[in-house]
């Protein structure tokens, strides 16, 4: 599966993870330009529709979660027969890898851990989303040190209809509440026994329960107490045992209500708030007081009865009625006892909830300048509700601070769910990305910097070069590459064609040559004609006189030559074979064609030099020099020869004579 592209964007790199239903896979998006991470659904599963369709609506609902400590998804699809899910890529590792470098976490960093995981499980549970698998293989501590809680793809959104599913379809039987272990109803209270679990484990280095077979394990969560941390790590804090005995409770209804309320508790533990008789709260100890009142009275009960038999015994009262009065005495103790233990159990916490304000205010902090994260969990720490946040490009403030609150800073607000205000952060997205478009290629040049300007607020540079593929005024490529993601007002290369490279040729001599033969001429050394005189003429049946520029001068190809003509007629002859010759009254040209050599290699581009010896004058001159290519041969060049003697030409090809020709001109 490795180096497959799904949907021809998640480059899958290499395979980071493996599950009961699913691989992940370490992937690259080729759109977005980042990592990701792509879990695969395992081939026993693809053929069951109704899991499919459980599967991609727990993908979504678990996407609908934007929070800090909750590893986002990006993305579901399908490719084939190949279903998956995109998700955030964290860089590092699992809790329970942390935990296993580093043995027992001290107390105070299980509780920062804690708290985060109890606030993506807020996030969950406001949304109607119970997690169902909180174990320390399923958290991540990022290379920043900040936890996150994957695996929400396992979850669903929590409904009235009975949610159950058996412990063995859902996670390890070690992090698994009793309900779930039994199979049973599982709601917002499984995953704080869970967290319970998971921060015994934090402090302690192993699970509360374990065993051979995960059977007898599902039975210790089911029907054992949970032994006290402190057990396992002296000098704990006591109020760590009650915080996470309370989150252990086999009974749903004795532990904490939400995980916003386990989240206060090891606040105020870190603070110091919590008394190492924590788990002797205000009624226990009130109900523990009544409990010994009633006893000393009943004792007291006991000693006047002795007291007043032994009076009775000395004065001659009747005993008799002195018990009734005592057992009188002990019924209303028992009975003010019980009435008390009423009040502080029942009416008493009734009344205070009624008393105290469910929203009490608070003065708002300023968290513009912190990051998002951070705002988040100071808010929901705070139990102060709070918007999604709204991202906005920002060219001064880096991405994820925070740039605007509402309200300010310093304005009382109400806390709990139901609060009418809710805080509005902005969050800078840093400098607004574009994407360079990726078929700029070919484009018009002028069309394109104007394009890159105003559309996309970009800073188009040019930059000129020579190209063989592409035409001239067309772009050739950008810098950074097309298709990349660059922020608004960068800066980009724009190469423009200047068409071929242009190499420098010797213009030939063209007098004594006709117009046709001036052409095919120009043509072989790519160079162009240009002007022809005189002027007006209907047709040109004479021989060139004169040119521009003059023969022997270096000029760059395409270079246009200007020819003149005389006015007497040119008699052109041919011998049939691979040259002709002009006859006229005095020295002529005649044109050769250079051909290449047999069993001789060459490259792309040859180095050719023609030169001329005239037995009349015994002079040798240069006639061509240029760098000619191979597709050019058979190359046309004009030679001059003298009517009735020889003229050797020589030819030379990369600086070696590969041959030499006698021409004779007739008279």
């Amino acid at each position: 599966m490795t180096g497959k592209v799904l949907n021809n964007r998640y480059e899958l790199v290499e395979k980071i993870g493996t599950g009961g239903m699913a691989d992940v896979y370490k992937a690259r998006c080729r759109v977005l330009k980042r990592w990701v991470a792509v879990k695969i659904l395992k081939d026993e599963f693809v053929n069951d529709e109704e899991f499919l369709e459980r599967f991609e609506r727990e993908a979504y609902a678990a996407g609908s979660l934007n929070h800090p400590n909750i590893v986002s998804i990006y993305d579901v699809g399908r490719d084939g027969n190949i279903h998956y899910i995109v998700m955030e890529y964290v860089d590092g590792i699992t809790l329970k890898e942390y935990i296993r470098q580093n043995g027992a976490l001290p107390w105070e960093e299980a509780a920062d851990i804690a708290i985060s995981i109890l606030s993506a499980l807020h996030k969950a549970h406001r949304h109607n989303i119970i997690h169902r698998d909180i174990k320390p293989q399923n958290i991540l501590i990022t290379s920043d040190n900040v936890p996150k809680v994957s695996d929400f793809g396992i979850a669903r959104a929590a409904t009235t209809a009975t949610a159950t599913r058996k412990i063995d379809t859902v996670g390890s039987v070690h992090y698994a509440s009793p309900e779930q272990a039994r199979g049973g109803y599982t709601d917002e209270k499984s995953d704080i026994y869970s967290v319970g679990v998971t921060l015994f484990e934090m402090v302690t280095g192993h699970v509360p329960f374990d065993a051979d077979n995960p059977v007898t394990v599902a039975l210790k969560q089911i029907n054992d107490e949970p032994p006290k941390p402190s057990d396992f790590v002296p000098g704990l804090p006591e109020a760590m045992d009650n915080i996470i005995l309370r989150a252990m409770k086999k009974s749903k209804a004795e532990r904490y209500d939400s995980a916003l309320q386990m989240i206060a508790e090891l606040d105020h533990m870190k603070k110091g708030e919590l008394g190492e008789n924590h788990s002797n709260s205000w009624d226990t100890q009130f109900a523990t007081r009544v409990i010994v009142n009633t006893e000393e009275e009943t004792l007291a009960g006991k000693k006047d009865k002795k007291e007043n038999k032994k009076d009775k015994n000395e004065g001659g009262k009747p005993k008799k009625s002195i018990g009734v009065a005592a057992l009188y005495v002990i019924l209303i103790g028992a009975i003010i006892g019980a009435l008390w233990l009423t009040y502080v159990h029942v009416i008493g916490p009734f009344i205070a909830t009624i008393l105290e304000p469910k929203n009490p205010d608070v003065e708002l902090k300023s968290y513009i300048g912190m990051t998002i994260d951070e705002a988040i969990a100071d808010l929901t720490l705070l139990n102060i509700p709070y918007e999604e946040p709204v991202y906005e490009y920002n060219d001064t403030v880096e991405k994820g601070i925070v740039i605007e609150q509402s309200p300010a800073a310093g304005m009382e607000v109400k806390t709990g769910a139901d609060a009418m205000t809710k805080v509005k952060l902005v969050v800078s997205n840093g400098k607004q990305e574009v994407e360079i478009p990726k078929d700029l290629k070919f484009a018009d040049f002028l069309e394109t910097m104007i394009y890159l300007r105003d559309e996309l607020k970009l800073k188009p540079v040019e930059v000129a070069e020579y190209s063989d593929e592409v035409a001239l005024g067309r772009v050739i490529k950008t810098e950074p590459e097309m298709g990349s993601i660059v922020q608004v007002g960068s800066q980009v290369k724009v190469y423009k064609s200047l068409g071929p490279e242009l190499e420098f040729v010797t213009v030939p001599d063209l007098s004594g040559c006709t117009l046709d033969e001036a052409k095919h001429i120009l043509l072989s050394l790519n160079l162009s004609l240009g002007k022809i005189f005189p002027e007006g003429r209907d047709g040109y049946k004479g021989l060139i006189i004169n040119q521009e520029p003059k023969p022997g001068e270096t000029v760059k190809e395409l270079t246009p030559v200007n020819v003149y003509f005389q006015d007497e007629q040119a008699q052109t002859t041919g011998d049939g074979g691979g040259s002709g010759y002009v006859s006229v009254p005095g020295d002529v040209r005649i044109t050769e064609y250079i051909n290449l050599p047999d069993g001789v290699q060459f490259g792309d581009t040859i180095f050719l030099e023609v030169y001329t010896f005239f037995e009349k004058t015994g002079e040798e001159t240069l006639q061509l020099r240029v760098n000619a290519k191979k597709t050019e041969f058979p190359k046309a060049v004009l030679i001059p020869v003298t009517p009735g003697y020889k003229t050797v030409m020589k030819v030379y090809m990369d600086n070696k004579l590969q041959y030499q020709k006698d021409i004779y001109s007739r008279q």
